[in-house]
């Protein structure tokens, strides 16, 4: 069925339920005759004054079908909404609080044990008289666990998301996490299930008015077909009505709800564009060797430059004039061409914000929800934007590989890597698995393992190696190297080589690191953001050592914190210091505070454990005030996991935790004594980072109000200035997430941290997702955070220059534990472990 004709029918069956349930509430008004009066005859035929005829009293059909609808679409409507609504506030519940959630578990686990229609039957029967009170306790008794665990297992993914676990971090309360964290974010799980939950309060209260087990209202569909059943052949209208009534009314309203409108991924309009324009064409009218108008073409790496004027049969994509702008206006993508040459690397890069995952997905034939793209696409012979749904399914699975930004969203959770691996590839062997396995750097080990326990550079390798296997003609890879030691980001590089040199496969990736991007590409591509040029860090305010001025902090401290230009880093105040792991666990925790300096976090004897086995063990650290720590590692070493421990989002953990001399649960997830101006956190995957309801200035405005206590009216002007810090133009405060780039998430969930003056600021590869420029503008932001606030940061990274220029101490982690500890420009300097080396490529 083809898109026009899905709507036609939708908006046929809604119409017609619609009409219905109006006749059902309205049709007192218009029935001819009073419901109870005798107009005939019994069972007379339609004709005369009766147009259905009458029932077994004589009594005119059609008006008692209109005034029989209203008693049961109310009760029927009461009963999904109070079923609907208790059962997605326990869900949610047992998502953010397991505890709680266990126990709903178990008492919903206690009923389902009863039969639904037995156990409604023998509470119906035990209290007659109790009516319609009756009727929707039952169905609350009997409707709610089945309902609620739907609703947590929708919110299960919501819980873990970032926005969620930052606002947990944060200290803030059950009913906030509930109502305005994740239930608005379970709108469609709620309008189905509201849908599906009358249908089912339609059939209950019918059957249970059929079988007269219950004192319901006499008015009603299914008590007229109960008492007309016997003279079904000497007038069927009696009969047929009100089950037509009943069963249009149902099955209308499930397949209303079941497909609501759906977003239209392509707009008319791109279609429209490439329909009128040619490729060849539009190719042409570029002219030989013309600019392109959202960026510039500079050849690299192995074959030098690459024209775009001229198609030829060794082009995998043509694009031509691709522009993207989105419902509110904003333009995402300035007017882009140029083209794939078949068995080339072509790498994106530019600042956050110009555009490079947009024009990425373009290639997919995925816009933003509600954008329109104008422009022609080709890709590997196809007019991307002509295909209708069933040729884009098709296009996608034969022709093209993408691997998102956000790997980790992307992978099923509850997925084992080998189930993975099978469902992109039904046709590979085993061996093909453990191969493509290998080629990224995992061991066969992690076949077994689930997505969900993965790190975020193993997810990453995990989504790289699902996409090789399927063996696609052309790979899309947004930025494949954030996320990944130096070790391994060389090795994953050299993979992408050869999978264009050998296998000659056409490969489009986007990446901050230029030295990896032109060691690999053959063509680099450097988007602009819209209608402005590179990414200029001396547009926030500044000082005239061209510093941004920050409020003083709680601290006081006034003093500025100098970086030494070398990236060697301060001088450190304890040296280096070498642990060797220790089964025991009876090895000292690493004292990086220094002496006569105020702390502001320490840990000792911190243990975790995820999926049955110990992830973290007796990890003990201390920063100061104003320091910054760094926390590096191979991918799975156990960095984010511990980030989570510190900021109270990871339960199994066990070990002590003081933030500023106060003394903090480990392993609790309930932190809202100490959530103001305590533990901020910034999680790692800038996709989940934000709540997608909310605009940027709603998310700001949240921790502003709540932890900073700004008057209502200062707040437009404080939101304006954390956008400033983060180098994000005013003008994106009335933007949602999904109209953001990766970086300006990443950016937005920073000045969200920073709205609440943190004390200790915890940063989970903050910079993975922006260009150089601004991931180092943002550093500087924190350094000069650091010295006039005092704020203590623990910045988990894979970029060793940031970490010497930028960081006053160094933590090494390695299969859980510390191997190495100390200063980065001493540890880094002469590496004693293989872990720290292999961070240094």
């Amino acid at each position: 069925m083809s898109g026009r004709c899905a709507a036609w029918w939708r908006y046929s069956v809604a119409a017609g339920v619609g009409l219905v349930v109006l006749l059902a509430v309205a049709g007192p008004l218009f029935a001819p005759y009073p419901g109870e009066k005798a107009v005939g005859m019994p069972f007379a035929q339609p004709g005369g004054g009766a147009l259905l005829g009458t029932d077994r009293l004589g009594r005119d059909v059609l008006s008692h079908l209109l005034t029989g609808g209203t008693h049961l679409l109310a009760v029927s409507a009461v009963i999904a909404v109070a079923v609907t609504v208790l059962s997605a506030v326990l869900g949610a519940v047992a998502a953010v609080r397991p505890r709680a959630g266990k126990v709903i578990e178990l008492c919903g686990d206690l009923v389902i044990l009863l039969p639904a229609v037995l156990g409604i039957l023998l509470v119906l029967t035990a209290w007659p008289q109790g009516g319609v009170t009756a009727l929707i306790a039952v169905s609350l008794l009997f409707g709610v666990p089945y309902c609620a665990r739907i609703f947590a297992a929708s919110a299960a993914t919501i819980a873990a998301s970032g926005y969620v676990e930052a606002a947990v971090a944060s200290g803030e309360s059950l009913s906030h996490l509930v109502f305005c964290e994740i239930l608005p974010n379970l709108r469609a799980v709620f309008t189905t299930q509201l849908g599906l939950r009358f249908v089912v309060a339609i059939y209950l209260v019918s059957t249970i008015a059929f079988l007269g087990v219950s004192a319901l209202g006499p008015d009603n569909w299914a008590i007229m077909v109960r008492d007309n059943a016997s003279g079904l052949l000497l007038n069927p209208w009696a009969v047929l009505a009100p089950s037509a009534a009943i069963a249009i009314v149902a099955v209308g309203v499930n397949l209303v709800v079941t497909s609501g409108p759906r977003n239209r991924r392509t707009p008319k309009t791109a279609s429209d564009a490439v329909r009128a324009v040619g490729v060849a064409e539009a190719v042409a009218e570029m002219g030989s060797g013309s600019a392109l108008d959202a960026g510039s073409v500079a050849g690299s790496g192995r074959s030098g430059g690459c024209g775009i004027s001229v198609v030829d049969s060794g082009d995998a994509a043509v694009i031509a004039g691709l522009s993207v702008v989105a419902d509110s206006g904003a333009v995402l993508l300035a007017p882009l061409s140029f083209r794939l040459a078949a068995g080339t690397v072509t790498a994106f890069t530019g600042a956050s914000g110009a555009g490079k995952s947009t024009a990425m997905r373009a290639l997919l034939g995925h816009l933003p929800p509600g954008a329109r793209g104008q422009g022609a696409v080709h890709v590997g012979g196809h007019d991307v934007f002509a295909l209708d749904a069933a040729g884009l399914r098709r296009f996608r699975r034969e022709h093209i590989a993408y691997v998102g930004q956000d790997p980790g969203s992307e992978l099923n959770p509850l997925l084992r890597v080998r189930a993975v691996l099978a469902d992109a590839a039904p046709g590979s062997s085993d061996a093909d698995r453990l191969a493509v396995l290998e080629r990224v750097g995992l061991d066969p080990t992690h076949l077994r393992r689930r997505c969900a326990r993965l790190s975020g550079g193993q997810q990453r390798r995990v989504a790289l190696a699902r996409a090789i296997l399927r063996r696609p003609r052309i790979l899309v890879l947004d930025e494949p190297l954030a996320g990944l030691h130096g070790t391994l980001r060389t090795e994953i590089a050299q993979l992408i080589s050869a999978l264009a040199t050998e296998n000659s496969t056409t490969v489009l990736l986007s990446g901050h690191d230029t030295e990896a991007i032109n060691a690999i590409a053959d063509t680099v591509i450097e988007l602009r953001p819209p209608g402005a040029g590179p990414v200029d860090i001396t547009a926030v305010e500044a000082d005239s050592a061209g510093e941004v001025q920050l409020p003083k902090g709680r601290s006081g401290r006034t003093g500025r914190q100098q970086v030494d230009p070398s990236g060697e880093g301060p001088a450190g105040r304890n040296g280096r210091r070498v642990l060797n792991p220790d089964p025991a666990g009876t090895a000292a925790p690493a004292d990086l505070s220094g002496n006569g300096e105020i702390i502001a976090v320490r840990a000792e004897g911190i243990n975790a454990v995820a999926g049955g086995h110990t992830v973290l063990e007796n990890i003990g650290f201390s920063v100061s005030e104003g320091a910054a720590l760094a926390v590096v590692g191979p991918s799975g070493a156990g960095k984010t996991t511990l980030a989570r421990v510190i900021a109270g989002l990871h339960a199994d953990a066990v070990g002590s935790l003081d933030v500023g001399g106060v003394r903090v649960p480990v392993g609790s997830r309930r932190r809202i004594k100490v959530g103001a101006n305590g533990i901020q956190l910034v999680t790692q995957n800038p996709r989940a980072a934000l709540n997608p309801r909310r605009t940027v200035e709603q998310t700001l405005t949240r921790p502003l109000r709540r932890i900073a206590r700004v008057p209502r009216p200062e707040l437009r002007p404080r939101v304006t200035a954390l956008l400033a810090a983060v180098d994000l133009p005013a003008d994106l405060a009335a933007r949602r997430p999904h109209q953001l780039s990766g970086g300006q998430r990443q950016r937005v969930a920073l000045a969200r941290a920073l709205a609440a003056d943190p004390a200790v600021l915890i940063c989970d590869e903050i910079t993975t997702a922006l260009d150089a420029d601004t991931a180092a503008a943002i550093m500087s932001l924190l350094d000069r955070l650091r010295t006039d606030h005092g704020t203590a940061v623990i910045l988990i990274s894979h970029d060793m220059t940031l970490v010497r220029g930028h960081c006053t101490d160094l933590l090494v982690l390695d299969h859980g534990r510390i191997v190495e500890s100390g200063t980065p420009a001493t540890v880094l300097a002469a590496p004693a472990h293989q872990a720290t080396a292999d961070l240094l490529g």
